[in-house]
């Protein structure tokens, strides 16, 4: 009985999301790019620091309130992209977005030749019906079915 219940056991074995991922460091937490990025960041940001006519605690104070955040920012990216490319990708976006402003009379014109050409074939409907020559029988029907009186015409052939 014991060698039964063993059989049934499945083990379940979860693959971590960082398994086999190629340009990583750190186990996978970090791409190698984010943090090659980081480490030259961190040395423009240092020698601009260190620039700077402030005292020993200010720069300390300075380094650890500006450049470390930005640092980490830079190692961990902008969703899922490393910063460089989502700083170009913001700035291809600035200088390529459009601008909305009024419309212009080409434009109107345009669009009232669409909408009308949307109105008449909606109007038109399927199978082409307006096309067809209706006889006077059936056009008679169709008066009578939408005003719910007998037309003059077929007064007069009732009569005859």
């Amino acid at each position: 009985m014991v060698k039964i219940a063993q059989r049934e056991r499945v083990d379940v074995y979860t693959i971590p999301p960082n398994f086999a991922q190629e340009g990583t460091i750190f186990s996978g937490r970090v791409r190698l790019r984010n943090a090659f990025e980081a480490g030259l960041l961190a040395l423009l940001l240092l020698q601009a620091l260190l620039a700077t006519d402030l005292g020993v605690k200010g720069k300390i104070y300075a380094g650890v309130i500006v450049m470390i955040p930005i640092v980490i920012f830079a190692v961990l990216g902008v969703q899922g992209e490393s910063l460089t490319s989502f700083l170009f990708q913001f700035l291809k976006y600035l200088c390529g977005r459009r601008i909305l402003t009024v419309p212009d009379g080409k434009y109107r014109l345009k669009r009232n030749r669409r909408l009308r050409k949307q109105q008449y074939r909606s109007r038109r409907g399927k199978g082409g019906e307006r096309h067809r020559k209706r006889s006077k029988r059936a056009e008679a029907s169709a008066q009578r079915s939408k005003t719910g009186r007998k037309t003059e015409s077929e007064r007069r052939e009732k009569r005859t």
